[in-house]
């Protein structure tokens, strides 16, 4: 093992055979659980927390739920004595709070499920002549020697991702179950086959009603954490998303340690003034912290020294020194769950395309709202209203916008877009040095992709909230990960299924406004924040640390580029990365090199040391990781 690596959170299932011996011999030193089947032979190895393992077992059916979750072994023990089959627990998938992965054994065949929103996925791979399960690619990529697929890699380094961009497997050979599904693998660990569990709600509650649904599954996804008791730490911004939650958690078993950022950009202050405003109303907040963002590191700083294990190439990468300077003081405070508000954007905010969906239906309130967010984003006529003439379908539009994506910056195309559209998707473009040989092997991928596409939705609004809510989750996840890189919990409950499901069903006119602040999220808060908290209508942004992060790095950012794996396989041109990565004037706030660096902390280059490798031994679990340890050690000394 290469005891260099930071730690992972992760479980691997097998099937009832001898040839998965071998790869259970690989991955049980350091398990903190070994769970067999009834023969004998390892089934489930989860190296995790020992408070995010919960498993009942009923003759030779095991049903296991990995994650924070209000499962209880009696609950699980149950339904493992009853399903009869593996689709028979798809009821159950929409029972429990939290954020959890499920895992059963039924008859043989084992099911893997991750969350409907993304934030915990699954995937799958061919390893000694068996299917292994696991809910890390990079791990099932160790474990089978898989190589890293570059055209994939390539396809991430668009600014934003329109659906399915984001699922293409980063490694040859490691397949990603889409996020409402679940993988069955045969009891003979040949046959792995894909069946969707989740069920969207249909968009038919009025906000009243909607935001009672919300204020219990938020309350849920909060206490599914927290109670274990002990002490957690809150992001608390005084925004809507966060204090929410620092609310829900002063209400349980756990003590409260709340911290707020502040900075002396203009606006910067505010958040401090909110999150005041909310805590006499929170009794189990035993500190508020308040620090200055200056004593954090800064945008875009420190990445070049940061070797992390994350299984995709998200922003969590560009975040992680600024991230795990927050995490590591909230670990001082002896908390072992960090709260955040990720997600929240996303599920309570509307765009200007879900009015075309809108226009079939309501066209007057449709074109009314039209014309509050053209007052409001400074729209022309024809930016605001040229949408409502689309009538493209998704595959045509994606064929037409993505297969044909320009690079930016070359002809009337390649013009920066408007910040607001009717898309389906987004609207991307090429980054000027990705190179001409590696943009012709994704357009042969991206029309690959087109002749067989399925939107996530039957209309733009649909389709677009849902691709909205996993290119946030995308994020937690990789925060997720990185937070178990220090044996910190970094938790995102306005991620958790409950929670979007909640805000799904609430009908799009009333669960958004143009010209109110989250009003679904008020409403659900109202009675519980103070009215005078309540009454926030805008949320400051850190732009301009950013833009300040991006113009103090950019030589050591492009060192970091031209030792990655992009430049050693072709995909980016560095002359032009340095000539165009970095904006000549301050009011260009288009940010290619974002991606690019994620990109590049994903995949260092050979001088780098190369991919990750070597499963970890240690799961950095904590205290719990101490628990049975006798009876753990004989577990991994007989998985092999």
């Amino acid at each position: 093992m290469n005891t260099g690596v930071k730690a992972r959170w992760y479980f691997v299932a097998l099937p009832d055979r001898d040839e998965a011996r071998a790869v259970a011999a690989r991955v049980a030193t350091g398990a903190t659980r070994v769970v067999r089947h009834a023969s004998g032979r390892p089934w489930l190895i989860a190296h995790l927390p020992q408070e995010q393992i919960t498993v009942g077992e009923a003759g030779a059916d095991r049903v296991a739920v990995l994650g924070w979750s209000s499962a209880t072994g009696g609950t699980l023990r149950r339904e493992a004595g009853r399903a009869g089959n593996v689709a028979a627990l798809d009821e159950l998938s929409h029972t429990l709070d939290g954020c959890f992965s499920l895992v059963a054994s039924v008859d043989g065949t084992t099911r893997a499920q991750g969350t409907a929103a993304g934030v915990r996925r699954v995937f799958h791979a061919r390893i000694d002549g068996v299917t292994v399960v696991s809910d890390r690619a990079d791990v099932l990529a160790e474990l089978g020697g898989f190589p890293l697929d570059e055209t994939s890699l390539t396809l991430r380094l668009f600014r934003k991702l329109p659906h399915p961009l984001a699922e293409e497997p980063l490694w040859r050979g490691v397949e990603p179950v889409p996020a409402d599904a679940y993988v069955a693998v045969d009891r003979r660990g040949q046959l792995a086959r894909t069946a969707c569990w989740w069920r969207r709600p249909e968009p038919l509650l009025s906000r009243e009603a909607g935001a009672e649904r919300l204020r219990d599954a938020l309350a849920g996804a909060v206490a599914a954490r927290t109670r274990h008791g002990g002490r957690v730490h809150c992001d608390l911004s005084g925004g809507f998303d966060s204090t929410p939650i620092t609310y829900f958690a002063a209400q349980g078993p756990a003590d409260v340690v709340a911290t707020t950022a502040y900075n002396r950009d203009p606006g910067g202050g505010e958040d401090l003034i909110w999150a005041r405003r909310a805590l006499p109303v929170m009794p189990r907040v035993v500190e508020h912290v308040t620090v200055t963002t200056e004593s954090m590191p800064r945008f875009y700083g420190g990445l070049a020294g940061e070797s992390l294990p994350l299984d995709d190439p998200s922003d969590a990468y560009r975040a992680a020194p600024r991230l795990l300077h927050m995490m590591r003081a909230a670990a001082a405070h002896d908390t072992r769950i960090h709260f955040n508000g990720q997600g929240g954007d996303e599920a309570l905010t509307g765009w200007l395309k879900w009015e075309h969906t809108l226009f079939g239906t309501r066209p007057l309130l449709a074109l009314r709202r039209i014309r509050q967010h053209q007052l409001l984003e400074g729209l022309t006529a024809r930016e605001a209203f040229g949408g409502l003439r689309d009538r493209r379908t998704h595959r045509r539009w994606f064929t037409d916008t993505v297969v044909g994506a320009p690079v930016r910056g070359t002809g009337p195309r390649g013009q920066a877009r408007p910040k607001v559209s009717m898309d389906w998707d987004h609207v991307i473009q090429w980054p000027a040095w990705v190179t001409r040989d590696a943009r012709q092997a994704a357009g042969q991928r991206l029309r690959a992709l087109a002749r067989d596409l399925t939107p996530l939705g039957p209309d733009i609004a649909s389709h677009a909230e849902l691709a909205a809510i996993r290119e946030g989750t995308r994020i937690a996840r990789g925060t997720l990960q990185l937070g178990a890189t220090l044996g910190m919990s970094y938790d995102a409950p306005l991620s958790d299924d409950r929670v979007i499901e909640a805000c799904l069903a609430v009908r799009r006119e009333e669960r958004t406004s143009p010209l109110e602040f989250k009003p679904l999220m008020r409403e659900a808060m109202r009675g519980l924040l103070p009215g005078d908290f309540l009454r926030r209508t805008r949320k400051t942004g850190g732009a301009a640390q950013s833009v300040r992060g991006l113009a103090e790095h950019g030589a050591e950012l492009v060192e970091l580029c031209r030792g990655s794996a992009l430049s050693e396989l072709g995909v980016i041109d560095m002359d032009t990365l340095r000539e165009q990565a970095f904006p000549k004037d301050r009011w260009m706030n288009v940010r290619d090199i974002d991606t690019t660096l994620n990109c590049a902390m994903f995949a260092p280059g050979t001088e780098s040391g190369g991919p990750r490798g070597g499963l970890p031994g240690g799961t950095s679990a904590g205290a719990e990781g101490d628990q049975d340890t006798k009876e753990r050690k004989s577990d991994e000394s007989a998985a092999a």
